[in-house]
């Protein structure tokens, strides 16, 4: 399905702007993975422009994860990959408490004799941008992608404080009130790829688009100099990857 198409039917469902999904259309062009997952998946807009670039190449498989909450959101993610046509692309599932279970139970079907075969091509976290979960998140789903895959975070700055300015007091099940004080302040996604994600040897080509999403590719061993972050601007973007993370020269 072309981009402009998916976009005119998924342009009044959140949470993702056209830029930014233009760019992980064309990302996805790009590389041609074969095997997708996506761990928080709240209405499936994101989802819905994953399947419609995979049905735009011929092949592919996105595996979408979330909470069993999600059945109650309207639009649900099967009614919005319904109306797109593009359901047999997608494999829902939903868990209790955490996508990580998920990855747990993916993990124990990928391990023979105590290893475990990498399955996935691209890994999109876009589920609770809390640093527990989605730390452990990255390594479980570090095990399952295949080397030269890449993972993709949003909500790179995003706060319990900004949440809590707006009234909310618990997302995605995590109560505000529970978490210390430094926590709230501090943009949990961002701790988790500056930390866990940069400072691990086998992940280079690291980007941060516009503070709020940010990518990294599994390559191996790494030397500190291919650690660098770049930061750059939504207006400073261009709609093809390859401009910014040389994808596709």
């Amino acid at each position: 399905m072309k981009f402009r198409k998916a976009a005119e039917q998924l342009a009044n469902i959140p949470h993702i702007s056209r830029h930014s999904a233009l760019i992980l259309y064309d990302f996805l062009i790009a590389q041609r993975p074969a095997d997708c997952i996506e761990l928080g998946f709240a209405h499936g807009a994101g989802s819905g422009y994953i399947a419609a670039a995979l049905d735009e190449l011929g092949a592919g498989h996105l595996t979408c994860v979330d909470l069993e909450t999600s059945r109650d959101f309207t639009p649900t993610i099967e009614h919005t990959l319904d109306s797109l046509g593009l359901a047999a692309r997608v494999s829902i599932h939903r868990e209790i408490n955490s996508y990580n279970w998920f990855l747990k139970k993916k993990i124990e079907e990928q391990t023979t004799e105590g290893v475990c075969t990498p399955c996935y091509d691209f890994v999109f976290i876009d589920g609770s941008k809390n640093w527990t979960i989605d730390g452990m998140a990255f390594f479980l789903a570090d095990k399952l992608l295949r080397p030269g895959g890449w993972i993709l975070f949003d909500d790179y700055d995003w706060r319990y404080a900004d949440a809590q300015a707006k009234g909310k007091t618990a997302t995605d099940g995590i109560s505000i009130r529970e978490l210390s004080a430094d926590q709230i302040e501090q943009p949990n996604v961002a701790a988790i790829f500056d930390l866990l994600v940069v400072g691990h040897p086998d992940y280079a080509n690291f980007k941060v688009q516009d503070k709020s999403w940010a990518w990294a590719q599994k390559t191996g061993r790494t030397s500190a100099d291919k650690r660098l972050v770049q930061h750059e601007r939504k207006s400073a973007l261009k709609s093809k990857l390859k401009r910014w993370t040389g994808v596709g020269h």
